[in-house]
C-alpha cells in the first residue's frame, strides 16, 4: 500500500524474492476502484460523487478510519502475511500518513515493511535485502 506506483517492476522485484501481492492500495491501485458509480443515478452526478466522496487519499485525514479499515479488511480477506508500506520520497502526504500506518499496523498485530522509494526504479539491490529480510521473518 503507499502512493503512487506505476512501474509494476516494483511489483515485480517483491514477487522475485518470494512474495506474492495479493492486493493493493496505491493512490491509483485497485482498492480505490472497489465502489462503484451508482448506476441508478444520474451519470453526471453519480460520477462526481463517487469521485468527490469516495476518493480515499491521504490528503484527506478525517478519512483515515475508513482507510485503515479498508486496509485490514482487504488484508484479511486476502490472508495477507505482511504488509508492504511504500511511499516516494518528497510525497509528504504519504509521508506522513505511511507512518501513521506503519505504526497503527504494527500495534494492530501486522508485520509491516516500511520502505521509501524513488519515483524510478532505483536502489533494486537495497530494495530486494530489504524485501527478503521481511519475507524471512514473516516465514516467505
Amino acid at each position: 500500500m503507499g502512493s503512487q506506483l506505476d512501474d509494476p517492476e516494483y511489483i515485480k522485484v517483491i514477487e522475485e524474492m518470494g512474495g506474492l501481492v495479493v492486493a493493493d492500495a496505491f493512490c491509483f491501485g485497485s482498492l480505490h476502484y472497489r465502489d462503484l458509480v451508482d448506476e441508478n443515478a444520474p451519470p453526471i452526478k453519480a460520477i462526481a460523487e463517487r469521485y468527490l466522496k469516495k476518493l480515499s487519499c491521504p490528503r484527506m485525514f478525517e478519512d483515515f478510519e475508513d482507510r485503515y479499515r479498508r486496509v485490514v479488511e482487504t488484508a484479511r480477506e486476502y490472508d495477507a502475511k505482511g504488509i508492504i508500506v511504500q511511499s516516494m520520497k518528497f510525497c509528504d502526504t504519504w509521508g506522513v500518513d505511511a507512518n501513521v500506518f506503519t505504526q497503527r499496523l504494527r500495534a494492530d498485530g501486522f508485520p509491516v515493511l516500511r520502505l521509501e522509494r524513488e519515483y524510478t526504479l532505483s536502489g533494486v539491490g537495497q530494495m530486494r535485502t530489504r524485501v527478503q529480510a521481511f519475507m524471512e521473518m514473516i516465514g516467505g
